[in-house]
Formats: C-alpha cells, structure tokens, sequence
C-alpha cells in the first residue's frame, strides 16, 4: 500500500494544526468531571506545553525516545502532559488510572519508564505515595499533577526544542498504550507517529471534521480510541473537544454545547435508545395521532424529538469499542438519529472506519483509506465476498508491536511480499460484494456446544439486549454433566436488571423488587422469552433457556472503556461448574479485593 501522508511527526502535525487556528482563545479541549472541570484553549496548549517540554528536557533530563509514563483521569492537564512529552522528544506511556497501584508498577517495569506523572486524582493518597516512593526506588523521576496547572508558573531555561524534533523519525515509536492486546493478556503496545498519522488523516477524509465542528465524548484518554478519536482528531482538525463522565447529563451536554458530533460506547447508546422508545410508548398510549406518526412518518417525529430536546446542530452519533445491538440502530436510523456504527483495535491505531449508509445496518463498514481489510481461513487463504473467516487488517495503520515481545508481535502480525504489513485481529467476521465489513464475533469467545454448533456470545447479546427488563447481558460458557456423566460445554446469560424500566411497570421502588428476586426473574424471563421468540436471527441452539438466566444484582465489572470484563467472569463460571453444583440463579457477585473497575 503506497500512502503519501502529510505530515511526517505528531510534532509536526501539532505545529502544523496550531497554526490553522485564527484565534488562540478558541477552546481546544474542554473537560466535564464529576469532580473536577476546565478549559484549555489552543493558546494555552501550545504555551503551556512547551514550558512543560522545557522542564522535562532541562530538569527530567528527558531524552529523545525516553518512556515518560502518564497516570490520571481525563483533565486540560492530561492534553498539556501528551503534548509536552512528545515536544520533548519522548514517549508517552499511557496507563489506565482506575489500574491498582502492582497493575501500574508492572507497566512502569515493561515500558523501561524513565519518569512518571501521576495525578492526585489516581487511586488515594496512600496509594499515590507508594507509588511515588516506589517509582523513585526504581530511579524514576516523578512529576505531580496538582492544582498547579503544568506548564505555568516554573522558571525553566528554555532549550533547543527544534534540534530535540529533527531527531525524531517517522518510524519512530510515538506513544506506548497499556492493553489486553489480541489475545486477552495485557500488553504494550508501541505506535510510532506514522501509524498514528495515518490513521487520523484517513480518519478526518471520512468524517469530514472541521474548525466549526464541536465533539462531544465520554471515551478515556488513554484508551486507544480516546486518544485518537478524542484528543488527536480534533487537534487535526482544529475542532472543539468536550469530554464528560456525567453520563446521566449527554442530553443536556449535546443541547447547552451546541455538539454535533457526540462519540461513546454502545452501552450508552443503547439507553439512549431505550428511553426514547419507552418515552414514545408512554405518549403513544394517549395519542393515536402519534401512533400514526410513528408509524407512518417515524423520521418526522425523530425530527420533532431532536427540535424538543435542543440537538438542531448535531451531525450524527458514533459508536465505537464494542458491537452496537441492531435493534438499536434500528431504533434510532428509522427516526433520523444517523448512527454510526465503528470498529478497530489499538494494534490498528486504532480507526478501521464505521457505516454510514442506512442500506448496510450491521456493518462496520469499509475501511479508511489508509487500511486495507481482508478474511482469511485457518490456512490464511484470503476468502470470498460472504465467507466467514478471521479478520485481517494491512497498511501503515499497523502497530510497530508489543514492547520487547517479538514473539507475541510475531504471532499476530506479518508483511507480505509486496510490503503490506498485515494484523491478524482474531475478530471474526466477513464482507459483502460491496466490500463492507460485518463482524460475526471473536475467536477466542466461541462457545463449542455438544452438537459441535458454535455460538458466538456477542450475536445471543445483541438479540437479549432489545428485551425491555434488561439493561446489560453477558453470555458465558459453563458447564454440566449430561446423564451419562459426561462433561459437556453450554451457555449461561448473566443480567444485569433494567430497575427504572421495572419500577416503572411494577410501580414499586428498587428496594422493594431486591427482595423479591425471583419476581424480577420471572419477569426478566418473560421479557427475554419475547425477545428470542420475535427474532429472526437466532437459530434455535442460540436461543437460552430460563435455567440458564442469572440476575446480577450490581453493575458488571468493566474497564474503563465501558466493555465488560468478560474473562473474568468466564473463568469464574468455568471454576464455579468444576467444583459445585449450581443450586441458584440469582447472583450478586462479590468484586476481588483492589480490581479495576469502572462503570457506564
């Protein structure tokens, strides 16, 4: 693949990128916490982050390609933090916050760090003074971040920042960002600058994102996707980035910002579109003007919902780092909301591209320019149009590697003989005639049933979610003996409780519904039973059984990109049928002692 890029560095794109902005109090990046909020405008990016380049160069002694590791939730600090270790001529090592404080140590120990900015939003104070006492032990050099804005108020020397810049090459490692990686362990994963770039200069061709645009988000700085999407995109751009975990506010976020483009998880989505269907089934029960609406002319009533609630300039919502349920995008295409479904892993850095086409619902798409995609078989011949195989993804996208792992970079990369250098993501999947890409589920998750029929769990959630008690499933394997003793593999579906939607037809508060699970079950069951039985996509080894639903009492563990955990609770099903009898099915799960936990 021959792609000419134009830029050759992040550096240089950010010099570049700063320089289109005609006002430098035009706010780059604004920041909605529960706890802590703030501005930073381009000016304040461009000042500050050189002085902070300064103190790392002049007091760190922070060389070219040095680790600099990076460890606090999402704050105008955090962009001046990025910004300044990569004019410093480093490497930024971004490391999940909600990590336990051996979970961070083991990362500073991988990456080589040679220094650490920790937040005093990590962990608690006891935990951040290990930390640094640790971290110092190792001959790191720690920087806090404070109050004290980064970048403001230090007397540093100012150095030749431009001779650190013409050392730095394209084929350069620009950022380390802490996965799971293909395979589920946790890796390190090093993306130079020209992966990077590439991936947002095929990004930007397919959003067409401009100064004018305003991006509103709720993804993770230091999840692949956050990076790219949220921080480094609009910084291309020259756009507005507005970031928030006040949830249950994006509605009035979208509408008081002037938003349009707003980018999160399917979790989120799906309650979006839950809440619009149970709030135009309450107004349907009283209008039959409205029935006729909706039924005849949906798109005009979505039209009447947007003007109502405010979001006249939004473009389209985005989905990215999890399969987003059809019925949803049904839900909200049918009524004019464009939903864009995406997809790309942080080996890929990390865009593929998303659909945008009503005509191809369920599809991720085709690929941006910069990537191309293929399936291949177990033997990895590449497939045709329709067969199902291993998903492939080629070009200058494509992760320099795990740190000082060639061997698991080896078992999942290779360059052929024309030069592409190629990922084997392990996502199952195929592609139409037209070239777009539909994901059927992932190799590793496959669940083997004694027939020798494969479930993928992904597909069995996505056709639950749409039933009306259910705010979160999870499919798993388990297992049982069979009359005759043997063991043999089966699926199990954990629920997680949709309670407002439950009081609301119960009319009785939570508290009153926890102690009377097996009524929730009975009518989580019901709700699931009409689910399966108006599906047409389920085959019928597909379809679960009611004593194979578990209710989950609390939220599921996930990461802090709002996925759920799933190994971790199909390791804990695998033990639990190994040594017990399963005698109940109704669960509360009791969380690990210091686990990474993180909620949407």
């Amino acid at each position: 693949m021959e792609t000419v890029l134009k830029h050759r560095t992040l550096i240089d794109l950010f010099e570049e990128s700063l320089g289109r902005v005609v006002c430098p109090d035009k706010v780059c990046a604004e920041i909605i916490n529960a706890d802590r909020s703030g501005t930073l405008t381009f000016g304040q990016l461009q000042s500050r982050s050189q002085a902070f380049a300064h103190r790392l160069v002049g007091c760190e002694h922070i060389g070219p390609q040095d680790r600099v590791a990076l460890v606090s939730k999402n704050r105008t600090d955090w962009d001046v933090a990025l910004w300044g270790i990569l004019r410093a001529g480093a490497v930024p090592v971004l490391i999940d916050p909600d990590r336990g404080l051996q979970g961070v140590i083991a990362h500073l120990e991988a990456t080589d760090a040679r220094a650490l900015i920790v937040a005093d939003d990590y962990a608690d104070a006891a935990d951040r003074e290990e930390l640094t006492a640790q971290a110092r032990a190792r001959g790191l050099g720690v920087i806090p971040m404070t109050d004290q804005p980064l970048g403001e108020g230090d007397l540093i020397e100012p150095r030749d920042l431009g001779a650190i810049h013409r050392l730095i090459r394209p084929d350069d490692t620009a950022v380390v960002l802490c996965t799971s990686g293909t395979t589920g362990d946790p890796r390190e994963v090093e993306l130079t600058h020209t992966n990077l770039i590439a991936n947002l200069e095929g990004s930007i061709r397919r959003v067409d994102l401009g100064p004018q645009d305003i991006l509103g988000h709720i993804l993770p700085p230091h999840h692949s996707f956050g990076l790219t999407v949220g921080k480094l995109l609009p910084l291309l751009a020259a756009a507005t980035s507005i970031y928030t975990n006040r949830y249950r506010e994006v509605a009035d976020l979208i509408r008081d910002r002037k938003i349009t483009i707003f980018i999160a998880i399917p979790a989120l989505f799906t309650t979006l579109a839950r809440k619009l269907e149970d709030g135009l089934d309450r107004q349907k029960h009283k209008s039959l003007i409205l029935r006729l609406l909706d039924r005849y002319t949906p798109r005009y009533v979505g039209r009447q919902v947007r003007k109502r609630q405010g979001w006249t300039g939004l473009r389209f919502f985005l989905s990215g780092a999890a399969p987003m349920p059809r019925w949803v995008l049904d839900t909200l295409w049918k009524r004019g909301f464009r939903m864009y479904e995406g997809y790309g892993t942080t080996e890929n850095s990390p865009v593929y591209g998303f659909n945008e086409r009503l005509d191809k619902l369920g599809s991720v798409g085709k690929p941006i320019d910069t990537l191309s995609v293929k399936i291949v078989d177990e033997e990895n011949r590449t497939q045709e149009p329709r067969q199902k195989g291993e998903i492939c993804l080629g070009g200058p996208c494509i992760m320099k590697g795990y740190y000082r792992n060639a061997q698991a970079t080896q078992a999942v990369t290779h360059t052929d003989s024309q030069g592409v250098r190629w990922l084997h993501t392990g996502d199952l999947g195929y592609l139409d005639e037209d070239g777009y890409l539909y994901i059927t589920g992932r190799k590793k998750y496959l669940i083997i049933l004694p027939g020798g029929k494969n479930v993928n769990p992904e597909r069995v959630e996505t056709a639950l979610s749409q039933a009306r008690f259910v705010k979160e499933v999870l499919v798993v394997p388990t297992r049982r003996t069979d009359p005759n003793g043997v063991m043999e593999e089966t699926m199990r579906a954990l629920v997680q409780p949709a309670w407002e939607t439950l009081e609301g037809h119960t009319h009785r508060p939570r508290q009153e519904l926890l102690s009377e699970l097996h009524t929730v079950k009975n009518l989580i069951w019901e709700s699931i039973r009409d689910c399966q039985q108006n599906n047409k996509h389920l085959s019928g080894f597909e379809r679960i059984a009611a004593h194979q639903l578990e209710i989950y009492t609390s939220e599921f563990t996930k990461t802090s990109s709002g996925k759920i955990r799933r190994e971790q609770y199909i390791d804990l099903e695998h033990l639990a049928a190994k040594h017990t009898p399963v005698v109940g099915y109704v669960r509360t799960p009791v969380r690990p002692r210091g686990q990474d936990t993180a909620t949407v």
